[in-house]
Formats: structure tokens, C-alpha cells, sequence
């Protein structure tokens, strides 16, 4: 077993992962990899002022963070040293502005723990303006050196979503930036360390840009990894975790987002859908905003194979130096499971590499309408030398076939033939074989959970394709017509699941114990619990610290309420937790503080890579290292219950917590969470705390403005796509590991806030799911969105 107690263990992680998740988009002509010595020139601010991550909670920072420059420098490429000069100039001026601005900011430490930080920085900040290139510097060079060109982003974040003019699409001074780098040099290269996605259609108009690589937000070591990249010394083997579409405006969820908090006037509510706010739960509020999900089950690639619309760069696409090919070995339908053997070779003559094998699956329309294909699994090969073969196993449950059925609250597998794909990407698949129910099956029966209102129904149009003309590739039907049964699926293999009985605490008499006695199993939990005074209650369920809702900044307010006696309820045990970060010690109850810190990218010791990049690594040992390491890095720091991993879905492609999530697939984004809760939870004493529980995918007034009077949007969702898009990756995660914290959102679904509702909180993740653990609310959703 890898131990991670060593810092240079975890940097070299740090560097796998960003390595396996860089994304080469294109190469033409072979430009890549570069020469040794090359003559380079790079441009943009980001060489020298790297974007490592995001913000909020999924920041980080590091003092030791590798810069581009410097390592394409110390790969051996010959960077000019006017172009150089020139930057380092700017950037110094640059930076010493912004610290001389920074002067005089207030101390708002204790307001950090509470929801009125928000208010205070919820605030947009626009990508950061490109140096204007004196055109001396550019024609003085070479027409053959090759151009490096740089695109850094760090736009968006907590509370608030990114935009889309100036931002998804090209600033001003990026745009001319790019203008007087193509129109000199014959060769470009295209780098984007980017927190999100921006739009890349504009590169047709430019035939000087030969090669396009993704960095993304790639931690401290994502510099040094983009230099043995670019140098050949690694082979790329990332791929898109999420569609490239040529506009926004492509996207299904476009007309339905709205970021802009300075255009009051382009907040969507209940009123622009022709919806009651009084009769959705809303009054007394200047705004009610509201999102409403009416894309359905049709998010990111299950809607553009769908309804075959044109990408750029389609999900699980990306080049690698050397070429593969994948055959389907063999296959075994054992009991409830399938699995598949899938040779991989690399069929290229001078490059070795690594190649991501995915199966997709086409399910029969029948009652449920169903997407064009959905990811149903992948592995990713060894480090392959040019002619070298490797068996890869992939297996799923059979149960993964049924789709959620809301006349009958109950998961339904549909007659018919079930196609399984094999591919590199969405849009380069074949069929290898079929997997054929003869009847119906029901694999769980369950009640009707998150529906819409009823003052809603009937009045909302949810995208479908009943009236749209099926795709279908050239040959696929010769493909449909030839494929082996693999497997024949009948009901007796499976047993139905049903909802667990689950009983509200205080049920039983309340009993003199402490929570020693309820770990020994001589007093029941609710006994233990019904002994608390409300007052304790309050405590215990609203945490520790200055800025909580019993709290305000430090050294202003008490940490805790008190007795009557003066006494103070709660106390912190923790060594080292700070408050705010700590959960109240009640100590005649013999119940400990708990320190909890976040977040999705670590716990701040390693500036690793955003959640966004590491999906693009489609390595899953990779993730449950990574898992590990920051469990060991928690025990270092005395953490209890590291607030990651942060699996909700990428909706939009101007999210503003993209680089924190995974991807716009369910089970892919389920996969990268399962994987690092078990690598944490398997090798460490640390409990991940999964976020944010959910359809939490949009960051604009997600709680609301005290300032404006606006409430809290409210997330409108059917409830099938809830459940197989949104709550997927929970449920994932949930039934197989023993995760004991589970984080909720601030948003509404479906007109009630996500931590009040019993529903989700109850009904899903406890009797459906089977959680025994803890929710608990994101931060100051209870001191300023609910009434608590």
C-alpha cells in the first residue's frame, strides 16, 4: 500500500494527476511535440501568473507553485528573452497595483463562518485584462519560431456564476492578443489554463493555431506537467469530461441560466415561466428567482447525440501522441453483473501512451423516452509502448439498465435490446454486442420524492424528443442486426429494493446516558437524544464559533449560547480546531468537538488539481490515490471530515463552480467521487463530507440577498432527471462506502430549501438509500436563508 505521509510523495501525485489530465484538443501537422532547444515565444499574463485553482471553498494556493514560463524554460525550451522581459515588466507593475489596492481591507474573520459573508464578496470578478503586445517585439521574431499562447481564467466562484460575453467568449484585449500573434507566426500553439470552458470556435479563423492543449486549473505542479507534455517526454492522455460545444447558445440549459447580478432585469423567476410566486411558497420578496431545469434528462452529450447537433470537441474526446486500437475480447453475464474484456493497442510506431476505453449504452424507448446513448463505464490503460497490448475488464451491474418511471415510482428496465457501445469518445462509438430483456423488470419500488409542485404541472414544457427524427450513423443498423446477445436479463436475478422504515428521533423515553452508552448499544440513540433541552439542541445542530448564528465577528459575540446560570453550553475539545471549523462539545454528554475543513481541491497543504481536470484523467486508481493522500494530509492537520468531494453536475458551461465539480455525466462524476471517498475513507481516520446535496448547479442568488430582498432560487426539476442526473453521484457514493457527513445546498428544489427537505434529507438518502450518517447545512444556510 502507498503511504502519502512524505510531501514529495504527494507533489509527485500532484503531478501524475495533472499529467493524466491534460487535455490535447488538437495537432495538426504534428506540431507537438516540440523539438529539443525549440526557439519559443510565449505570450499572455498566465505564463507568469499560473492559475493553480478556483476560489471559495475549492481555492488553493501555494508558494511553490510551478509557473509556465519557467518550466518550458527548464524543459529545455528557448523562451526569447524580449518577449520575456517584456511580460515580467508588465506583470511586476501589474501585481504591485493589486497589493496597493488590497491595502485597508477590512478583517472580517468572524463573518467567514457565517452566510453575511456572502453578501459581503459574492461579487463577479471578470477575467483579468491581456498586456497589449508592442508590435516591434513580434516582428522582430522569426516567422518559424513557434508561439506559445496562453488563455488564464479564474472568473466565477462561490455566489457567483461566470458570464458569458467577456468571459465564456473572448475578452477584448484576448481577442487582440490573438490577432497579433496569428497574423505573424505560421506555427501556434493554444494553451488554456482555464477554470471552466470557453469558447474556442473562433480558432477556424485563425489557421496559424496548429495545436490546442487543455491545462485547466491544474494545481501547483499542472506547470511542470504542461512542460513534459508539450516536450514529448509524457504522451497526452486526457480526455473532455464534459462537451465543447461551437456557442453557448448550443447548450440545452442556456436559456434557462442567468449569472448576470449587475442586470436585475435578466433574473429569471416564477413570473417569466408564467408560474405563481405566492403559490410556489415566495412572498414579501423583490425577486424570486428561480432556474428551472427544462432540459430534462438531456444534459451535456445526452442531448447533443440525441438530437445530433454539431460539437467542436464532443465528451471523452482527446488526442494522444500515439494511436490505439480496441477490439472486444470476450465477455461473461455472471448472475446481476456483465463484464466486458476489452483489448487496447497501441498501434502507433514511435509513441507509447495511455488510452481511456469506454462503453456506452442505447437503451429502447418504451413508456421512458431515453437519450441517444449514456456512459456506462470506462477504464484506462497502462502506459503502452508503440505496439504493446493490454486486457482491460469493464463490468457494471445489470440494474444500471433501468430508468426511473415517476407514474409508478419505481426503477423500470424496458423490453427490448440494450446496445453496448464501445469508443474513445461520444461521438466515436460502435456497436459491440447487445444485452435483451424479454419482459419488463421493476428493480425498486419507491414513492414519489421531489416532484413538482402541483400549481406547477401541466405549465412547464421539459425537453423531448417525440417529435424529433431518431439518429443514426451510416451502418448502424447493419451494426444493430449483427450484434451477439451478450446477455438475457430476466426479474429472478435481481431482488426489488424497497424503502427502509425510518423513525424520527425522540421515539423513545429520554434516558440519563452519554454518547459512550449509545456506542456500547445499551441506550438507543433517540433515548440519548430526547434527554437534550431544546437550548442544547440549538447548539448542537448549529455549530461552534464567532459569525454563527449564535455568534457574530470575533470578539464581538459569544462562541455559544449559555445556560442560565451564565454557563457556556458548548465548549471546543478540539487541539487544533479552529472556531467556527469545530462542532460544539457538549461535555456532560460525553459528545467531542469535531474540526472540519474544506475542500474539494484538499485540505491546503497541496495545491492539487480542481476537481474539472482530474475528471479529465479518466483514471480512478489516480482519484482514490488522491483520495488517500489528502486523507493523510487531514491526519496531519487533525482533521475529522474533509468537506469534498463536491459532485454536483456540470449544467452549464459558465457554472461558477465548474473547476470544483467533475463532469456533466452522472456516473462519471459518481466514479471520481466514489473513488476519492474510498481512497480516504480506506486508509485513513477522516470522513469525507460529499456536496452540495442538491441540483445545486447554479451559484446566482442560490441563497438569496439580504441586501436586495431576493429569495432563495429555487431549483424546478422533474423528478426523473433529479434522480438520474442530479442525485446519481450521491447515490453512488452513498450506497458504497460508509460515509458519515453529507453536505446539503442552499438552493430550493421544487419550492422547499434542500436542508429542510424531507424528501431528499429523509426519504432519498435515509430510507431509500440507507444513511445512518449526518447532514449538515452549507455554511449559513441556517442563520440567514431559513429561519432556524
Amino acid at each position: 500500500m502507498k503511504t502519502y505521509e512524505s510531501k514529495a510523495s504527494r507533489l509527485q501525485l500532484a503531478k501524475n494527476l495533472a499529467l493524466e489530465g491534460i487535455v490535447l484538443l488538437e495537432n495538426k501537422n504534428a506540431i507537438l511535440p516540440l523539438k529539443a532547444n525549440a526557439p519559443v515565444a510565449v505570450f499572455g499574463r498566465a505564463q507568469l501568473q499560473t492559475q493553480i485553482g478556483g476560489s471559495g471553498s475549492g481555492a488553493t494556493s501555494s508558494e511553490e507553485a510551478t509557473i509556465i514560463l519557467e518550466e518550458l524554460k527548464n524543459a529545455g525550451l528557448n523562451s526569447d528573452p524580449d518577449i520575456e522581459d517584456y511580460y515580467r515588466r508588465e506583470v511586476a507593475v501589474a501585481v504591485a497595483t493589486s497589493r496597493k489596492d488590497a491595502e485597508g481591507m477590512p478583517d472580517l474573520e468572524g463573518l467567514v463562518n457565517s452566510g453575511l459573508i456572502y453578501e459581503i464578496f459574492g461579487r463577479y470578478s471578470p477575467p483579468v485584462p491581456e498586456f497589449p503586445i508592442p508590435e516591434e517585439l513580434v516582428t522582430s521574431l522569426s516567422h518559424e519560431t513557434t508561439a506559445l499562447l496562453v488563455i488564464g481564467r479564474n472568473s466565477g466562484g462561490e455566489e457567483c456564476d461566470r458570464r458569458v460575453e467577456e468571459d465564456y467568449y473572448l475578452t477584448e484585449t484576448e481577442e487582440q492578443m490573438i490577432k497579433t500573434v496569428t497574423s505573424h507566426f505560421t506555427n501556434t500553439v493554444l494553451i488554456l489554463n482555464i477554470n471552466g470552458f470557453i469558447d474556442l470556435s473562433w480558432i477556424e479563423r485563425f489557421p496559424s493555431i496548429q495545436a490546442i492543449v487543455y491545462l485547466g486549473t491544474a494545481g501547483e505542479q499542472g506547470a511542470a506537467a504542461l512542460a513534459e507534455v508539450l516536450t514529448g517526454k509524457v504522451s497526452p492522455s486526457g480526455k473532455l469530461a464534459a462537451t465543447m460545444a461551437y456557442s453557448y447558445e448550443d447548450y440545452p440549459s442556456s436559456k434557462s441560466f442567468f449569472s448576470n447580478k449587475d442586470k436585475p432585469e435578466t433574473i429569471l423567476t416564477y413570473e417569466d415561466y408564467h408560474l405563481s410566486a405566492a403559490e410556489n411558497g415566495s412572498t414579501g420578496f423583490t425577486k424570486s428567482p428561480v432556474a428551472v431545469y427544462e432540459e430534462g434528462i438531456y444534459v451535456g452529450y445526452r442531448y447533443f447525440d440525441t438530437f445530433h447537433k454539431p460539437v467542436q470537441y464532443p465528451f471523452g474526446y482527446g488526442l494522444s501522441y500515439a494511436d490505439f486500437g480496441l477490439r472486444l475480447h470476450s465477455s461473461d453475464c455472471n448472475s446481476d453483473t456483465l463484464s466486458l474484456v476489452i483489448e487496447v493497442t497501441n498501434t502507433s510506431k514511435e509513441y507509447s501512451g495511455k488510452e481511456v476505453v469506454q462503453l456506452y449504452l442505447s437503451a429502447p424507448d418504451g413508456i421512458l423516452e431515453k437519450p441517444y446513448q449514456e456512459l456506462i463505464t470506462y477504464e484506462k490503460s497502462k502506459y503502452l509502448a508503440p505496439g504493446e497490448n493490454e486486457l482491460l475488464t469493464l463490468s457494471f451491474p445489470l440494474t444500471e439498465l433501468a430508468c426511473y418511471d415517476e407514474s409508478s415510482a419505481s426503477y423500470l428496465m424496458e423490453a427490448g435490446d440494450y446496445f453496448i457501445r464501445l469508443g474513445n469518445s461520444s461521438r466515436n462509438t460502435s456497436i459491440i454486442g447487445k444485452i435483451t430483456v424479454p419482459s419488463a423488470i421493476v428493480t425498486a419500488r419507491y414513492k414519489n420524492r421531489l416532484s413538482l409542485k402541483e400549481t406547477n404541472k401541466g405549465k412547464l414544457e421539459f425537453l423531448s424528443k417525440k417529435n424529433s427524427t431518431p439518429y443514426s450513423y451510416s451502418g448502424e443498423e447493419k451494426e444493430k442486426e449483427s450484434a451477439p446477445t451478450l446477455c438475457m436479463v430476466t426479474d429472478t436475478v435481481f431482488k426489488v429494493k424497497t424503502p427502509l422504515e425510518y423513525s424520527s428521533i425522540f421515539s423513545d423515553e429520554p434516558v440519563l446516558s452519554t454518547l459512550l452508552d449509545v456506542k456500547n448499544g445499551t441506550v438507543s440513540m433517540d433515548a440519548f437524544v430526547a434527554q437534550f433541552s431544546p437550548e442544547e439542541l440549538a447548539v448542537l445542530v448549529n455549530g461552534f464559533g464567532p459569525g454563527l448564528p449564535f455568534g457574530g465577528m470575533v470578539g464581538k459575540y459569544p462562541s455559544t449560547i449559555s445556560y442560565e446560570n451564565g454557563e457556556d453550553i458548548a465548549v471546543c475539545t478540539h487541539p487544533v480546531g479552529s472556531a467556527g471549523y469545530v462542532s460544539p462539545a457538549l461535555l456532560k454528554y460525553g459528545i467531542p468537538s469535531v474540526f472540519y475543513k474544506d475542500g474539494p481541491a484538499g485540505v491546503q497543504m497541496i495545491a492539487w488539481p480542481t476537481g474539472m481536470p482530474m475528471a479529465c484523467t479518466f483514471n480512478r486508481e489516480l482519484l482514490y490515490q488522491f483520495g488517500h493522500a489528502c486523507g493523510a494530509e487531514a491526519e496531519l492537520m487533525q482533521v475529522d471530515s474533509w468537506l469534498a468531494p463536491a459532485v454536483n453536475i456540470q449544467r452549464s458551461p459558465i457554472g461558477g463552480r465548474n473547476f470544483e465539480y467533475y463532469s456533466e455525466d452522472p456516473r462519471h462524476t459518481g466514479f471520481c467521487g466514489l473513488a476519492i471517498t474510498l481512497g480516504t475513507q480506506e486508509n485513513n481516520k477522516v470522513s469525507t463530507c460529499p456536496k452540495h446535496f442538491a441540483i445545486n448547479e447554479q451559484e446566482t442568488y442560490r441563497r438569496g440577498s439580504i441586501n436586495k430582498q431576493y429569495d432563495a432560487l429555487d431549483s424546478i426539476i422533474e423528478e426523473r432527471a433529479a434522480r438520474e442526473i442530479y442525485l446519481k453521484p450521491f447515490e453512488m457514493i452513498i450506497r458504497t462506502t460508509k460515509v458519515s457527513t453529507i453536505m446539503s445546498s442552499f438552493n430550493k428544489i421544487n419550492g422547499t430549501f434542500a436542508a429542510g427537505n424531507k424528501d431528499l434529507c429523509i426519504g432519498i438518502l435515509r430510507e431509500e438509500w440507507g444513511y445512518d450518517g449526518i447532514v449538515v447545512t452549507d455554511w449559513g444556510d441556517m442563520d440567514i436563508v431559513v429561519d432556524g
